[in-house]
């Protein structure tokens, strides 16, 4: 076991993925992979029965491992490889609590883990904020308030109550609001790749992301128009350099 430890240490997340998902496949699915024997059973094979047990013992000291595996990369501060292991023992058992409650632990802890602050100024254009992955989980959390002079308005985080789209600039996305768009790199996918559609935070926004590419932050307020205040912004899920 001290082997493989070594060799998964090694290994990149989908390598490590594709690892555990195999080892652990082949430690608990031989058994009932077996066909169903016809007519008269034969009966009990007694070395048969000897590696069963056996089978059932490196299984059990290879969870052990795995869970040891675990726990040390969390106390390293490697929280995503944590989590690669953790979803390949999900995949083979989808109805463990504990398995799914210590996913939902760590997906908390890879979020605080590298959550960055900044004041955010309202009246600017679009603000870069840094790069995200498909799939992995952006948490925004916004505070304070700002006037916007001309208009005269005072609002938030969370913009103006209101549906009208003739007074919004992006329909979808209240007058005020703060609002964010991931755009793919120069050239991503050969140049297809569709176009970046702004999607309302608010105060508090919480999802996986919808693609690769960087996390940009605008307040959702005419061109040109004057504000006065920022915004405290607190970001996590961006890839750290």
């Amino acid at each position: 076991m001290d082997q493989l430890k070594r060799v998964t240490a090694g290994l990149g997340h989908r390598h490590l993925l594709a690892a555990g998902w195999c080892l652990l496949a082949m430690l608990v699915g031989t058994a009932a992979a077996q066909p169903t024997p016809k007519g008269k059973p034969k009966p009990p094979n007694p070395e048969v029965k000897k590696l069963d047990a056996k089978m059932e013992k490196v299984k059990d000291s290879f969870l052990r491992d795995t869970e040891q595996l675990i726990k040390s990369y969390e106390d390293s501060g490697s929280y995503d490889r944590a989590r690669v292991i953790l979803e390949a023992l999900q995949k083979l058992y989808p109805q463990n609590e504990p398995i799914k409650a210590k996913l939902e632990l760590l997906a908390a802890q890879i979020l605080d883990s590298n959550e960055i602050e900044f004041d955010f100024d309202p009246g600017k254009s679009w603000q870069e904020v840094g790069p995200v992955a498909k799939d992995r989980p952006i948490r925004i959390r916004i505070g304070g308030d700002y006037k916007l002079t001309t208009p005269p308005l005072a609002t938030g985080p969370d913009g103006l109550a209101g549906d009208n789209p003739e007074k919004d600039l992006m329909a979808h996305v209240p007058l005020g609001a703060v609002m964010a768009a991931i755009i793919a790199p120069a050239g991503a996918n050969g140049g297809n790749e569709r176009p970046p559609k702004p999607f309302m935070v608010g105060s508090s926004y919480e999802k996986p992301a919808e693609r690769d590419g960087v996390l940009w932050l605008k307040a959702n307020v005419p061109p040109g128009a004057k504000c006065v205040g920022k915004l405290q912004v607190k970001v996590s899920g961006t890839i750290q350099p």
